[in-house]
């Protein structure tokens, strides 16, 4: 491939970010791939207003890799590109192994330095590796899909990888051909790590059976992407129809009407949305199995990984699963926010409704647990109710009753967390109140 065919396909791919990429940052390793990205995009200045700069991370996990940084300090200076260079800890007992903990270190990094666009230099080759690798694990469709060239990663840079079509051969003829120097990392030769052996033993053994087919693998993860794509939108249409109104939460009836492939592609897609790692076929099966289960109705607090899989009554949702240890009592002096049971509990200023603020000032605000015996009246002149009736009425579920924050003021209960506030502590019309809200229960 020439290098000016070369250059106008990254040139191409930066016109068609989907949001303005002036400031771009390239992930530089040192390594042939990045070396060649870095130099591509210097030599587009002149055609595409782009702040480059690059990053390079320093893991440790080499011998002599800490010299890595300098040769990659030369190239920028070289260029006239900003560098900034970072070391990170590697998690040496991450559950993914020591090859996915320096991938997440890394890409920690990358993402905390701010900027709009993160140039990734993953090419074609690196693409059929990944689909290879995931097919083997039987990661299904979304995992096929390998590497995505534009991924906008939340409140991160958006990550982009112009190469992703290119072969490695012709990123070797243009470093070649511009006489460029780059690092050689030993690590990538040791095939006891599995990516590596896929590198250097199978597909180039597949290759000489079967010619192209890194082309194909590659082709294959681009449709099963867009395959993948189709679902995500499937499941975010299912996620719209199937919401309660005024909640976050899902009618459990109208889910279990849902064919079982269906349902268990919502699952996936809430998961990946919460940030969770996929669960196999059978896990996710039992999950699904457990929330049609006919007892689910009266109450599933599910684990998976950090968040749970929550089934009360004719609802379900997702929701974080660990949180800090609820406080027996904290003396709250009206913050806008704490800290409660793995969520937050908030007061807004409003008139008319909530807790009279009259009521509250100067009195000694706490916020406790249940703690049995307690009993509120929620209108005047009507009965007091047991915690335990007010709770069930209420519709709260019973694994968030034990952590539930109450507020007490001067000693006398005024508000129960999902049930409502006391009559006797009610604002009037047209009185200055307070709404107070605990994040946890808005599921």
């Amino acid at each position: 491939m020439p290098s000016t065919e070369l250059a106008g396909r990254v040139a191409g791919s930066w016109r068609q970010l989907p949001q303005p990429a002036r400031r771009v940052r390239v992930g530089l390793s040192g390594g042939l791939d990045s070396t060649v990205l870095l130099h591509l995009l210097a030599s587009l200045r002149q055609t595409l207003p782009l702040q480059l700069s690059a990053a390079h991370v320093q893991h440790g996990l080499v011998a002599g890799s800490a010299a890595w940084a300098d040769d990659c300090r030369r190239l920028c200076d070289g260029l006239g590109v900003p560098l900034v260079v970072s070391a990170v800890q590697v998690d040496r007992h991450h559950p993914g192994g020591l090859e996915a903990a320096a991938r997440d270190a890394r890409r920690e990094a990358l993402a905390a330095l701010g900027d709009e666009v993160l140039a990734l230099a993953h090419h074609r080759d690196d693409q059929a590796e990944t689909v290879l690798f995931r097919a083997i694990r039987g990661a299904g469709v979304r995992g096929a899909g390998g590497m995505r060239p534009v991924v906008a990663a939340g409140p991160g840079p958006l990550v982009w990888r112009p190469l992703l079509d290119v072969p490695r051969s012709a990123l070797l003829a243009y470093a070649r051909a511009h006489c460029l120097a780059w690092v050689d990392d030993p690590s990538n030769a040791d095939s006891g790590f599995s990516r590596n052996f896929l590198r250097n033993e199978v597909l180039p053994l597949v290759e000489s059976r079967f010619p192209g087919a890194a082309a194909r693998l590659a082709r294959m993860g681009r449709l099963c992407g867009e395959a993948a794509g189709m679902l995500d939108e499937l499941a975010a249409l299912d996620l719209t129809a199937l919401r309660l109104p005024g909640s976050q939460r899902l009618g459990r009836e109208a889910t279990l009407r849902l064919s079982s492939a269906r349902l268990r592609n919502l699952l996936r897609f809430m998961l990946l949305e919460a940030g969770e790692a996929m669960p196999d076929e059978d896990r996710l099966r039992e999950i699904e199995r457990q929330l049609c289960s006919p007892g689910a109705a009266e109450g599933l607090c599910l684990p998976i990984g950090k968040s749970a899989l929550c089934v009360y009554r004719e609802a379900w949702w997702l929701a974080p699963a660990c949180h800090d240890a609820a406080l027996i009592l904290l003396a709250w002096i009206l913050e806008p926010s704490v800290r409660w049971a793995g969520g937050v509990v908030e007061w807004r200023e409003t008139v008319g409704e909530g807790l009279a603020a009259a009521a509250l000032a100067g009195g000694v605000c706490e916020l406790r647990r249940r703690a049995g015996g307690e009993r509120m009246r929620l209108r005047a002149g009507g009965p007091s109710r047991s915690l335990k009736n007010l709770l069930q009425e209420a519709g709260v579920p019973p694994w968030l009753r034990d952590d539930l924050p109450l507020l007490w003021v001067d000693g006398r209960l005024a508000w129960i967390a999902g049930v409502g506030v006391a009559a006797e502590f009610r604002c009037r019309p047209g009185e200055s109140g307070v709404v107070l809200n605990w994040s946890v229960l808005a599921g």
